[in-house]
């Protein structure tokens, strides 16, 4: 095989921080390879991927080298909205091609092409801001294609898209791979999907390359390490839970023929059935809205009703309503039909002070220099007693005091909004997709920190791709589609009916144990 870059013993640390951010990397690259790089929630994956793009370096290399064989690499950012700069999808990629010289013919052809090959011809002249984030994920994807690299770098690149474009999108990049000999470095914290097409599996940990193997080997190590455990597939934790002797990964087709083949020795576990109940706290009827007068009727004569203490979780495909629905509950957008009530009477300015919304861009709420100042300014704004230590650890944000809010990752952005959040103490939590950016182990920190706040009291409404957490973790799920919403149900009645919309363990066992939600949900007879 051709090698197309190596990092050797390579320490790399940004301006604004005393800690290296890559410490003594050694990492080599073949053409045509297909690597996946995991690892926890800040744990330099991001900053690893740029280093093979200058532009977007802002640090100092301490030690080591990089060796490229080419210059022709393409990068799709995990923050969707940071790569866009035009007002339609077609203005963006003719604006990529023009910085490059291309004629207008040609320009023409390739947007034709790669609009047919992402499936996104609908989308190429709406306004950007209409657009879902996962559909920007598409064009930013479209945008980094359209320029034939050698080298396709994508960091989470399904973190924002629906369960079943994000199988598509992994295929797309996969037949790129496979076809052009494209060589991929994908950064994710889902293997779900990714773990079909991967060669490699390499595990980052504070900057450092710990583990790089082969699927089959990495996976193994995964499960025999208890800080890595969560990020296998839910497929193959269960097979690895129940020591079957079978080769990983595991596909639906093996699990299911595992489980039937030892059925006398395996149950699962009853699922606690929570029906809703408590004080009904905001009920909306009738909602409708679209952008413009002759628009698509984004929101569609939507009903629901969020009662104290429980939690609910609104899945579907992108560009269903879902984000803008949260936004006319909270009143960012202006319903134009329907009726709104909080506590049984209209919304007034006091309904801001009771409630906490975390958007798609947690950015968006960061308004200070540092982790400790937006902290203790939320703290203050609140009238808050709790300590700022015990907020930094309690959302695994020590050691970043005084990092910039701006500087962190992904995931440590979604914490450093959910402990604001959680500071403000409100009667209503509105999470728009919660889990993105976050490692397994933070979704399941995530999911803890939930529960605690629906323990005392508190109503949670979230938007979610995640469908396994939003098995684990939620009282009530609905699916919206079209802009409508379909009624709330359990877990077990939600999923168990669903055939692609639905988690891995159920779609593979759901004629044996047909309440199988998790991997959790299968275990061995109790002697």
């Amino acid at each position: 095989m051709v090698e197309i870059l190596q990092f050797k013993d390579y320490s790399f640390r940004y301006n604004n921080s005393q800690k290296l951010s890559l410490n003594h990397v050694n990492f080599t690259l073949q053409k045509g390879e297909f690597v996946t790089l995991i690892g926890a929630t800040g744990s330099g994956k991001s900053t690893f991927l740029k280093q093979m793009l200058p532009k977007l370096i802002v640090g100092k290399v301490l030690s080591g080298e990089l060796i490229k064989q080419t210059d022709n690499f393409a990068y799709v950012s995990q923050f969707v909205d940071n790569q866009m700069i035009m007002e339609t999808p077609r203005d963006e990629l003719k604006f990529v091609l023009d910085n490059r010289g291309y004629s207008t013919n040609e320009i023409q052809l390739r947007i034709t092409e790669i609009a047919s090959f992402l499936g996104i011809i609908g989308l190429l002249d709406q306004p950007v801001e209409q657009l879902s984030g996962g559909q920007k994920q598409l064009v930013n994807l479209a945008s980094a294609l359209i320029l034939k690299p050698e080298v396709l770098l994508l960091d989470e690149p399904t973190a924002q898209l629906d369960p079943i474009a994000a199988e598509k999108l992994l295929q797309l990049v996969h037949k790129v791979n496979i076809e052009f000999d494209m060589t991929i470095i994908l950064v994710e914290h889902e293997l779900e999907q990714a773990v079909k097409f991967t060669h490699r599996l390499v595990v980052m940990e504070n900057g450092q390359l710990i583990l790089d193997e082969k699927i089959v080997q990495g996976l193994k190590a995964l499960f025999k390490s208890d800080k890595y455990r969560n990020f296998l597939t839910s497929n193959d934790r269960l097979v690895s839970e129940l020591k079957f002797n079978a080769a990983l990964p595991v596909n639906n087709q093996t699990l299911h023929k595992l489980i039937a083949d030892n059925i006398a020795v395996i149950q699962s576990r009853d699922r606690d059935i929570t029906e809703t109940s408590g004080t009904v706290l905001l009920k909306a009827k009738k909602i409708g809205f679209r952008f413009s007068f002759n628009g698509r009727q984004i929101i569609d004569n939507v009903d629901l009703e969020l009662a104290q203490g429980q939690s609910y979780c609104i899945v579907g495909p992108n560009g269903m309503g879902k984000t803008t629905l949260l936004k006319i509950l909270t009143q960012q957008l202006k319903k134009q039909s329907g009726q709104l009530k909080f506590h049984d009477k209209k919304l007034t300015s006091d309904f801001y002070q009771k409630v906490f919304v975390l958007p798609q861009n947690p950015a968006n709420l960061f308004m200070k220099d540092t982790v400790e100042a937006e902290l203790d300014y939320q703290r203050q704004q609140s009238h808050s007693s709790l300590v700022i230590e015990e907020i930094l650890k309690k959302f695994s944000l020590e050691g970043l005091e005084k990092q910039s809010p701006y500087d962190l990752s992904g995931g440590q952005q979604e914490f450093l909004a959910l402990a604001l959040g959680f500071i403000k103490d409100p009667e209503i939590l509105f999470l728009d997709e919660p889990t993105k950016g976050l490692d397994p182990n933070k979704r399941v920190a995530l999911g803890q920190l939930l529960q605690q706040f629906q323990k005392q009291g508190g109503t949670i409404l979230a938007t979610s791709h995640d469908l396994l957490f939003a098995a684990s973790y939620f009282d009530q799920i609905a699916m919206m589609f079209d802009g409508k919403l379909s009624d709330f149900a359990t877990p077990v009645k939600f999923f168990s009916d669903k055939f692609f919309y639905t988690t891995e363990i159920n779609k593979s066992l759901r004629d044996i144990f047909p309440q199988a939600l998790t991997w959790k949900d299968i275990k061995y007879f109790e002697s």
